[in-house]
């Protein structure tokens, strides 16, 4: 689950969702939720261990994954856990009483691919809880094939754009957006920096978009569908109303 979970209007579903994973393992002594709160695997705030942990596009796996459902658990530790380094988090979680954080035992790292792993089992745990949670791919996007296919046409709000690329993709998603709502686009620049900025030099390849602002396009077309992603929820826009139909 790719999706954002964390912040203004979301922090309880989110809670919600890991207490109502938890109950579903079904322990003989079930921990009470009252003490519990969220806590990032990966910092809300990135150190230099963490930076150098993610590797290179550290960055974008920040912005991208960090409040989706794969990054987040429950724990009454919060405090304790903060910035630690994995390894140090990793033995606090494991040796808590909550079977969520059990996960954790067998990881030795955490990375991009470690955060969409663990997205994919949650993900699957909440279709178990909830047979019926709507799209399984806007439950869970992670699970929507990308690479290796070619867009086609981009579904807006029932309107159909033509695209013939990944950027196209990107390119269309954020010339809506600004036309729908200027407060909401700025919104989403404010929040993704590495991505959209006015300044064409802040990145290395661009497109100027409708209203003149520039955005990155070095990038995947996973990243690019995650930002897109990204974009369309800060906009509060539905998933639903976003669809693109690809070639592969």
């Amino acid at each position: 689950m790719d999706v954002k979970l964390y912040g203004t209007g979301r922090t309880c579903k989110a809670k919600l969702i890991l207490e109502s994973i938890e109950e579903s393992f079904h322990h003989k002594e079930q921990v009470s939720f009252t003490n519990l709160t969220i806590e990032h695997i990966m910092p809300q705030t990135i150190t230099k261990w963490w930076q150098e942990h993610l590797g290179e596009e550290g960055d974008i796996t920040h912005d991208l994954l960090l409040h989706s459902l794969g990054n987040i658990t429950i724990t009454a530790y919060n405090g304790e856990l903060y910035n630690l380094e994995f390894i140090e988090k990793k033995e606090i979680l494991i040796n808590s009483h909550l079977e969520i954080n059990k996960y954790f035992e067998n990881q030795e790292t955490w990375k991009r691919e470690d955060i969409e792993k663990r997205s994919l089992y949650l993900a699957e745990k909440v279709l178990q809880i909830w047979n019926y949670f709507g799209n399984e791919n806007l439950i869970n996007p992670a699970k929507t094939k990308v690479r290796g296919t070619t867009p086609k046409q981009l579904k807006i709000f029932g309107k159909e754009y033509p695209v013939k690329s990944w950027r196209d993709v990107l390119e269309k998603t954020l010339n809506v957006i600004a036309d729908l709502d200027a407060d909401k686009f700025n919104d989403v620049m404010e929040q993704f920096p590495r991505f959209i900025s006015r300044d064409e030099k802040d990145f290395r390849d661009t497109r100027k978009l409708e209203n003149g602002v520039f955005v990155n396009v070095n990038l995947s077309a996973r990243d690019i569908n995650a930002f897109c992603i990204k974009a369309i929820e800060t906009a509060e826009i539905y998933l639903e109303d976003w669809q693109i139909e690809t070639t592969t």
